[in-house]
């Protein structure tokens, strides 16, 4: 992995600080992003320790205007991206049933976990590496499997979630041809804010096995579905 550079969304806590984490350690040039600098101060540290290979890049996935900016940021420094990890995320705690849905929860799901990953890799497409293989890795949840047998929760989590699969498809059909890579990854139930406290994987445990599904992939496996353990899940 050394020299590769890495673009990690949501990267300033939880799974994506894990992530930009090892990566640096991996010798990877990283560029994390996240949407509140007043979050940074972990990323900070890191910097501190990584100070040539950690590049804190400011962005809200649900503003197009700063993913433009980070585009246009990027390639003035011509830098080239190898690997794209959609990471940040959003739960709609309390939307649990039909009968009391706030919609504009649901609707920022939708914003953070599918809208926004698809206008960054359409506004970062010009900026992949065109002298070897790419990835576009998108973490998604089983909640947003089709197949899967679980109970009603969450409506603007999973609907996003499948939708989040469906563009994991979509692109591993249509950037094949360009030597372009694409997944799509259940980081488990981690123990982050969002997981909470209850949750049975670690972030490290999560953030590790991502990596690992993360270097399996190849254009023979593009457009499938992982857990963060390996196991191929049913879309």
């Amino acid at each position: 992995m050394n020299n590769q550079v890495v673009l990690i969304t949501g990267a300033n806590r939880g799974i994506g600080l894990a992530l930009t984490e090892q990566y640096l350690i991996n010798g990877c040039r990283v560029i994390a992003t996240c949407r509140d600098d007043a979050t940074t101060t972990e990323l900070m540290s890191l910097q501190a320790q990584f100070a040539d290979k950690l590049l804190i890049e400011s962005m809200d996935i649900t503003c197009p205007d700063t993913i433009h900016r980070l585009a246009n940021n990027l390639c003035q420094q011509n830098i080239s991206i190898d690997l794209i990890i959609n990471n940040a995320g959003y739960l709609d705690r309390d939307n649990h049933s039909i009968h009391a849905i706030d919609y504009a929860d649901a609707e920022m799901c939708f914003k953070v976990n599918a809208l926004g990953p698809l206008f960054l890799i359409h506004c970062l497409l010009s900026l992949l590496n065109k002298t070897r293989l790419c990835k576009i890795a998108i973490i998604s949840s089983s909640k947003g499997s089709l197949t899967e047998p679980q109970g009603v929760d969450w409506y603007g989590y999973r609907m996003s979630k499948a939708s989040a699969n469906m563009l994991a498809v979509n692109l591993s059909q249509e950037l094949v041809d360009d030597n372009v890579a694409v997944v799509s990854v259940h980081p488990g139930w981690v123990q982050t804010d969002m997981g909470g406290s209850a949750a049975r994987v670690k972030v490290i445990d999560s953030a590790l096995g991502i990596i690992k599904v993360i270097n399996q992939l190849s254009i023979a496996n593009t457009g499938e579905f992982y857990n963060f353990n390996g196991e191929q899940l049913p879309f």
